[in-house]
């Protein structure tokens, strides 16, 4: 295993996708545009290299593929500021696009009003997953330890 701080290359490359569903078969999908981000991995060497083949194919930046952070083993988020956009997507395969859209558009006023997620709590929402992904070439730092550990010496 080798520990690794991740940060991305250009700035407005993170992305969270945090998915909310409730019992009526509706699901939420909150898409959160940060600046910045630092995260912490403890990865193997299959991930490692396949974070070095994600580099290389987004080096000369080209492509701007995304790397699901969040799926490395020993994920860790130390930090996303800065946030640039929020986008909500709203699913219900019994619903029509208007339904969908009106949910959307309540759920928009909540976030203008200034707590988009205590209206899903308050509207029987579950938070049940969430993506981390960093768009093109990723900074790759190797670490002697975490951050956060602490020599007693």
């Amino acid at each position: 295993m080798t520990l690794i701080k991740i940060e991305p290359t250009y700035k407005k490359s993170t992305i969270e996708i945090e998915f909310f569903n409730r019992e009526d078969g509706t699901q939420v999908e909150v898409e959160t545009g940060w600046r910045w981000g630092t995260f912490y991995a403890d990865v193997t060497d299959e991930e490692m290299a396949e974070l070095r083949e994600h580099n290389e194919a987004n080096k000369d930046g080209s492509s701007w593929d995304s790397f699901e952070v969040g799926e490395l083993t020993g994920f860790e988020m130390d930090n996303t500021w800065d946030g640039c956009w929020m986008d909500f997507r709203v699913w219900n395969k019994d619903w029509t696009e208007e339904q969908c859209d009106a949910l959307r558009e309540e759920i928009e006023l909540a976030c203008e009003e200034g707590d988009w997620f205590e209206w899903l709590e308050e509207h029987d929402f579950s938070a049940w997953a969430m993506d981390t992904h960093i768009v093109g070439e990723l900074n790759i730092e190797l670490l002697d330890k975490h951050p956060y550990e602490v020599d007693t010496q």
